[in-house]
């Protein structure tokens, strides 16, 4: 009876010890976007793996000074991580254009989406730029930085959601 007890104990303990492991997360924001081909997609089509979500655009000083360090991150992650670099298109007369320029000048290679309908700024409450969120394949934010950010701090948010 005693071994029948102390069985029920650690089961019981066992279960509470496995929550849920999105439990206090915030669930991401799905809207559409569009790819560098013209192509619409919800952002949830790229939760086949763990998301780095930029919002950007190329007359944003902060927002250039950290995009050497997400195409370096890109080229170290980008096998495991979707990197969805979100350039806000409309904001202070942003265009697809303008972005892709910039993208070329510099030899970038992560990919460009562009928030052509304004979805994306105005679920994630955007006000100032640069911002990241890092959400899990379960569609949970796990870290977000609502200001320019370090290679250290990006490579802290990608192991919030890559272990």
């Amino acid at each position: 009876m005693k071994k029948i007890i102390a069985l029920i104990f650690i089961l019981s303990l066992l279960l509470v010890s496995c929550g849920d492991k999105n439990e206090g997360l915030t669930k991401a924001p799905i809207f559409l976007l569009d790819n560098q081909e013209g192509e619409s997609l919800y952002l949830d089509e790229l939760f086949d793996k763990p998301v780095v979500l930029n919002f950007w655009a190329s007359w944003c000083p902060p927002c250039k000074a950290e995009l050497p360090d997400f195409e370096s991150a890109f080229l170290k992650y980008g096998d495991d991580v979707n990197f969805v670099m979100l350039d806000l298109v409309g904001s202070n007369d942003e265009t697809e254009e303008s972005a892709m320029a910039h993208i070329r000048e510099k030899g970038y290679t992560f990919p460009v989406y562009f928030d052509t309908k304004g979805q994306g700024g105005y679920f994630y409450d955007i006000e100032s730029i640069p911002q990241t969120f890092f959400i899990n394949t379960d569609g949970y934010i796990e870290y977000s930085v609502k200001t320019m950010i370090s290679a250290s701090v990006l490579e802290h948010g990608i192991s919030q959601i890559t272990d």
